[in-house]
């Protein structure tokens, strides 16, 4: 459990730094309300969280709201057309200040008694505050939020000290760009959460399932039958993490694909620590997933969908992909969170061979190790 700011877990066995002899993370570090409490303060607090695209924020005055962990934050273009970032707390009572996302014109009003903040976060007016001694406005601007941009998607960070994304992540922008030609053509199409309600298993569960396709061909049949899984890749670089399937069948369980199909490759990248890029073989739409924890047991998923055409996606790939590939994984998941909690689990082993193959599971352990490390920091 976690004392205080420190994190007291046994380990009867190591994880260690060599995936193949390593064992994974204890089952309390799923289950216990402590460590997810901690896991706010030294992971979710310092580091970069998806918040939208820049297409959302493209004008002066255009912004979007987030929550990084019951922090509201907001992000919001200046006139000097600058992304800047800001706790979406006023400065007077502390009620919130935008919601959603939207545009505002000349200022950034609190609803509740009017203080109005310039785009640069500096408070304009106070109503009658001329008449309180000592008021000085300088004294009352907004605080700041780290923002930063990497291949048009747009992050914040609470921690002012924090490395840069793109110091963390130097390759993916090149990399993406790289393997989707088209990557900065893409339109967002709709922004919507999965699922009617959260899925019952916590956010470091769904991130180990999501990093492995060592279950791909037991769980999910329809989608081993579009790729062909003994050439499956998948690598670390730093903080992310891509797999890549190749060699696609056309004619296959899951769904159609012509001739013409705009993708032939499925990717999926994953950016530390709750961040998914995800793209399937078809006309090209993709997926930027933030993974949201919503509680030690929960998670919530808000997913931006992104279109070359600016069309919706083909009806039967949706379908597909929200309706039997999800639910087959949301499953997995539920399940798991279960056992977690059996006195008859808790430390189980990676399946990593020496060649790193596609259906190993290389990726969870370095995540595990990541997340240790930043427990343990």
């Amino acid at each position: 459990m976690a004392q205080g700011n420190v994190l007291k877990v046994d380990f009867g066995r190591p994880l260690s730094d060599d995936p193949e002899l390593s064992y994974t993370l204890p089952s309390a570090y799923y289950t216990d309300p402590e460590i997810f409490e901690l896991e706010k303060e030294k992971i979710f607090y310092r580091s970069w969280i998806y918040v939208g695209h820049v297409s959302q924020i493209a004008k002066a005055g255009d912004y979007l709201t987030a929550d990084v962990m019951g922090q509201p934050v907001f992000v919001i273009r200046d006139r000097k057309d600058a992304l800047r970032g800001f706790h979406n707390v006023c400065q007077h009572r502390a009620h919130e200040l935008l919601q959603g996302s939207g545009s505002v014109k000349a200022a950034i009003t609190c609803p509740y008694h009017a203080w109005a903040y310039g785009l640069d976060g500096a408070l304009r007016t106070a109503r009658n505050c001329e008449a309180i001694k000592g008021f000085d406005k300088s004294d009352f601007s907004l605080q700041s939020v780290r923002v930063e941009t990497l291949a048009g998607m747009v992050f914040v960070n609470l921690d002012e000290d924090a490395v840069a994304l793109a110091e963390q992540a130097p390759n993916l922008a090149a990399d993406i760009q790289a393997r989707i030609p088209y990557w900065d053509d893409l339109k967002l199409t709709e922004v919507y959460d999965f699922g009617d309600a959260p899925i019952k298993a916590g956010w470091k569960v769904v991130v180990d399932n999501y990093a492995e396709c060592y279950h791909c061909e037991p769980a999910h049949p329809q989608f081993s039958d579009i790729i062909s899984m003994p050439t499956y890749e998948h690598t670390i670089d730093g903080i992310t993490a891509l797999q890549l399937g190749k060699d696609i069948r056309r004619d296959n369980s899951a769904y159609p694909l012509d001739d013409d199909a705009g993708m032939v490759n499925s990717m999926f990248w994953y950016l530390w620590p709750t961040t998914t890029i995800n793209i399937l073989p078809g006309n090209g739409d993709l997926m930027i997933t933030q993974i949201v924890p919503d509680g030690v047991g929960q998670t919530r998923f808000v997913n931006n969908r992104f279109s070359p055409t600016g069309e919706a996606d083909e009806e039967v790939r949706r379908n597909y992909i929200q309706n039997i590939l999800g639910t087959e994984d949301l499953l997995l998941c539920e399940s798991v969170q279960r056992g977690l909690h059996s006195r008859g689990y808790d430390q189980g082993r990676f399946v990593v061979d020496e060649s790193r193959s596609g259906i190993g599971e290389h990726v969870v352990h370095h995540f595990h190790k990541m997340v240790k490390d930043a427990l343990d920091a």
